[in-house]
């Protein structure tokens, strides 16, 4: 590992801790150097508020440095543009900063190239793409949300052995170990929203929210074709129900309420008795939404699988074997192998007795 490397590593930990509550924006981190020694830090920590290069150039002056001749390492391009804060670049070439050392080039349109174009015409010393692939990995969400016009789309599934669910009557809220549970409750911490259907939230009653780690809770989303889901459901009674929106098909845009509070509605037109997954995605975007985390249930993963509408997937696979019950399958039907949907295993986690198997999709083209 180079000395430009280390100092990345460095940037992308404090951007780590923006994770959460900085979203839409992305996770950036920043340190400055002199004489090859870390004098001033800061990341991005709220949506709205001064970024990471700006927080670490405060930090260097509260230390008691002068900035002259000084390297300074961010993860993610500086700004040049004025947004809900000024641009980045200024505050850069205002204290005479020598070097800036860039893990990646923003994806955003309004910076991509800018930010460091404006670096060099005053004069500073550039580098870029150190550690990209990690950097890029780090904000996925946000590349994704800011290139594709759509949020990045997580599903989770908890399974047996033999592929199972639930039993067939739904008897079976938690098939998974708690401290599976404990890792989807810091999953949910780190995605912007949940998404799950109308059976999970009959069945299931969830939450939603985290609970047994640190973090925020996310938004909710639920779809509800009909609008007949029941009014004491914990979404729509909980402290957090304006979080919570519901999905309905505009056949019924004429209901009134579905429960005892208002509770926010997004009515979509429906196809062949489904509201269409794409058009969830774009309103669920218009809210400044950059990631879901797809919860359930069956039909709800196989509608995201058949589709191919998602970027990776998490397997919880706990040690038992359930026999007749509930499973999740696509409703395609293959002539060949050579057809099957592809995913690529990234990561293997032990979780007391389940296994946590990780995989991104791989899509021809991407």
């Amino acid at each position: 590992m180079n000395i430009h490397e280390y100092y990345i590593k460095e940037c992308i930990k404090l951007a780590k801790k923006g994770i959460g509550y900085v979203s839409p924006n992305p996770l950036v981190g920043s340190v400055i150097v002199k004489n090859n020694q870390i004098i001033g830090k800061g990341f991005h920590k709220v949506f709205g508020q001064s970024h990471a290069e700006v927080n670490a150039i405060i930090d260097a002056k509260k230390n008691g440095y002068n900035l002259n001749g000084t390297s300074l390492y961010v993860n993610l391009e500086p700004c040049n543009h004025f947004g809900k804060t000024p641009p980045c670049t200024e505050a850069i070439i205002k204290d005479k900063i020598r070097n800036v050392i860039i893990g990646m080039n923003d994806p955003n349109k309004n910076v991509s190239g800018n930010g460091i174009k404006k670096l060099k015409e005053s004069g500073i010393n550039v580098t870029s793409g150190i550690l990209e692939k990690e950097c890029e990995e780090l904000n996925k969400f946000f590349v994704k949300y800011i290139t594709k016009s759509t949020p990045y789309v997580t599903l989770k599934i908890a399974q047996s052995i033999d592929a199972k669910i639930a039993l067939n009557n739904f008897k079976s809220k938690w098939i998974t170990n708690d401290e599976s549970r404990i890792f989807v409750h810091k999953l949910r911490s780190r995605y912007d929203s949940v998404l799950i259907g109308k059976n999970t939230a009959i069945y299931d009653n969830p939450s939603l929210t985290v609970r047994g780690t640190k973090g925020r809770n996310p938004f909710r989303f639920v779809i509800d074709r009909k609008g007949s889901l029941p009014s004491d459901l914990n979404l729509y009674t909980d402290e957090n129900f304006l979080n919570t929106y519901t999905f309905i098909s505009s056949k019924y845009s004429e209901l009134k309420k579905i429960s005892a509070k208002e509770i926010n509605k997004i009515f979509l037109k429906e196809i062949n008795h489904n509201i269409p997954l794409k058009e969830i995605l774009k309103s669920i975007f218009k809210l400044e939404i950059a990631s879901i985390l797809v919860e359930g249930g069956g039909n709800l993963f196989s509608r995201f699988i058949n589709e191919d509408l998602f970027d990776d997937v998490y397997f919880i696979v706990a040690p038992k074997i359930i026999g007749k019950g509930i499973s999740y399958s696509g409703d395609f039907e293959l002539n060949r192998l050579s057809e099957s949907k592809f995913l690529n295993l990234d990561k293997v986690i032990t979780s007391n007795g389940d296994i946590i198997l990780y995989y991104k999709n791989i899509k021809k083209g991407k």
